[in-house]
Parts: structure tokens; sequence; C-alpha cells
């Protein structure tokens, strides 16, 4: 599960939906596009909810790993329209989603450390 940090709020759902999540909203910037999205969740309180988001060029997410240990929602009709979507919006060949930073190595020995 991972949580999804979007306008103040957050909400914890799938690896697979957040992953799609992030990769439509790049192919939407990328193609200067908006449009509402509804995917299933849990709020913090791990009580079920459909998240309502609006993904366009300047919508900000931050997805982070969660411990959640509330029941997984179920996100595979979400997922695939969210696939679809993307295809469609033709970004799929231009959005990649690259190694977390922590897998890469990165030259850090000009940084001023204390």
């Amino acid at each position: 599960m991972k949580k999804v940090a979007y306008g103040g709020v957050s909400f914890i759902t799938t690896d697979e939906a957040a992953d799609a999540l992030l990769q439509f909203a790049a192919a939407a910037a990328l193609n200067d596009f908006a449009e509402v999205v509804h995917l299933p969740a849990v709020d913090e309180d791990g009580r079920g909810i459909i998240a309502d988001l609006v993904i366009g060029p300047a919508s900000e997410l931050l997805v982070t790993p969660s411990d959640s240990t509330a029941p997984s929602p179920d996100t595979i009709e979400a997922v695939n329209k969210l696939h679809a979507r993307t295809v469609a919006l033709g970004a799929s060949k231009r959005v990649s989603i690259g190694l977390p930073i922590e897998d890469t190595e990165v030259d850090t020995s000009y940084l001023d450390t204390p």
C-alpha cells in the first residue's frame, strides 16, 4: 500500500493504483490535459473511501510507502482505466518511472556536509 498526498490531504491505496496515478499525472502534464479521477482508497482511519482528484498539468502528488494494516481497496478497474487514459494521451512512450534516488549512485562529494 502507498500513501498519496494531494491538496493538503492524504489517502492510502494500492501500490498499483498509486503508480498508475503517477503515470497518468505525468502524461496529463506533458499533454496539457486535465481530468477528474475517482480512486478507491482508505482514509487515515482505515475506512474505505473514493478519492476524487482533478489531475492536470499543475497537479502535485507525493507518494510514499505506507505500513497501513487496513484492507486493500479493490483498485483493479480504476488502475485499468488509468492505464488506458495514459496510453490514450499518447504519453506512454515518453513517460517512465525512474529508480528511487536511494537505488542510484549519486556523487554527493561536492555537498557541504557537517
